[in-house]
């Protein structure tokens, strides 16, 4: 089977979207199906990265606005598909890659399907509010031959949109598991006073929505001492604020911030975490780190809002606490840093429950539905 991912962002930049693209395209590969991805080109060089992959990539001009002109990418559809004659276009966002393949539909003649990581479908978001644009994700969502829905939050999302929506699959995102379940080796030059067990992990993008202030309050909440520790693992628009926080609330001795890391290095901070913190505000799609902790054997302590909420088993994989609720934050961390065993009887719980997600397994979630979805009925097939 042929299949073309159209995604508005992709490898070689790194974030939840393009993993996932990324992953889908390796796993529909290694089945024996050829996967090509459609995407614009990024901001930096990107030409020796594609080569690198080992999936072909088609480029086309970056979207230059998110409102007007979207509907002349059309040409970069409609040439790719007259190229390749893919069996199904999977679309990575409702908007602009759903609508831009919506609007060709009749002349592409493959089943349609849409994937939300969940900004596009979040009600009041920036690009959703804007004149006309509302109306351009419905009309997505309307020629879908099938949505589908990595949560609860994007469901909802969809459903916003269009109630009507005839055909919603519910198939979340996957995680590589081999990787998180062989013992990484110590990164060079990191922190000594970083001791195996005895931190607290948050992992992730600093900005507002990540509450990583919550987190830092409920830090200064904590008894001090050796075993009670945080590390910061990111990098973002707040890293000047939460550097300040720190210093305020005097937390100099107990929290370390390490910046962006990725491979190995992050899967060591991972494995050797006492927990992983997820203090976000307001939503998350289907949070990857949330998986990666899980497939690590760490346990989550996390706030419950859509996304979260839906993975984390309270008291069995991790512990919920109310969104913007320092005070509480702080108490479950307590218990776990006061009672190491009960973190690690999670953390066992977590393991199991990420062997549902393997990359492998997704893949061929998705691989059913287009069969379904490319399968001629009776009123079509051949006589």
């Amino acid at each position: 089977m042929r299949i073309l991912l159209y995604t508005c962002t992709a490898l070689p930049k790194l974030g939840g979207q393009e993993a996932v693209v990324d992953a889908l395209a390796r796993q529909f590969q290694a089945l024996g199906h050829e996967p090509m991805v459609l995407a614009p080109r990024p901001r930096v060089s990107h030409r020796e990265s594609d080569r690198q992959l080992p999936y072909p990539v088609l480029r086309h001009p970056r979207f230059v606005s998110t409102r007007r002109f979207v509907s002349l990418y059309r040409h970069w559809l409609i040439r790719a598909q007259g190229r390749y004659r893919f069996d199904v276009i999977h679309c990575h966002d409702v908007y602009p890659t759903g609508y831009v393949a919506a609007l060709c539909k009749r002349r592409l003649a493959v089943p349609l399907v849409i994937t939300s990581h969940g900004g596009d479908v979040r009600e009041g978001n920036v690009r959703i509010s804007k004149p006309g644009v509302r109306q351009r994700h419905v009309i997505a969502t309307k020629a879908a031959d099938a949505l589908i829905a990595i949560g609860r939050f994007t469901e909802e999302g969809f459903r916003r949109l269009y109630p009507d929506a005839p055909r919603i699959e519910h198939i979340p995102n996957g995680i590589d598991l081999a990787p998180y379940q062989t013992p990484a080796v110590r990164p060079v030059g990191l922190d000594p006073s970083i001791h195996e067990g005895d931190y607290a992990l948050f992992l992730g993008r600093l900005k507002r929505r990540k509450g990583v202030d919550v987190l830092l309050r409920a830090m200064g909440q904590m008894p001090s001492g050796r075993g009670v520790q945080l590390v910061i693992a990111g990098a973002g628009e707040e890293q000047a604020a939460v550097e300040a926080q720190v210093r305020d609330l005097r937390l100099d001795d107990r929290v370390r911030l390490v910046g962006r890391v990725e491979g190995q290095d992050k899967r060591y901070l991972l494995q050797n975490a006492l927990c992983v913190v997820m203090p976000s505000r307001e939503w998350e799609a289907f949070p990857l780190v949330l998986l990666e902790a899980y497939t690590a054997g760490r346990p989550v302590v996390g706030t419950a809002i859509p996304g979260i909420v839906d993975l984390v088993q309270d008291g069995t994989t991790g512990l919920l606490v109310p969104e913007e609720d320092a005070e509480a934050l702080a108490h479950a961390l307590g218990r776990l840093f006061a009672d190491p065993a009960r973190g690690r009887d999670m953390g066992i719980a977590a393991r199991v429950v990420a062997q549902r997600y393997s990359w492998d397994a997704i893949a061929r979630r998705h691989l059913d539905l287009y069969e379904q979805l490319t399968r001629p009925t009776p009123a079509t097939a051949p006589a």
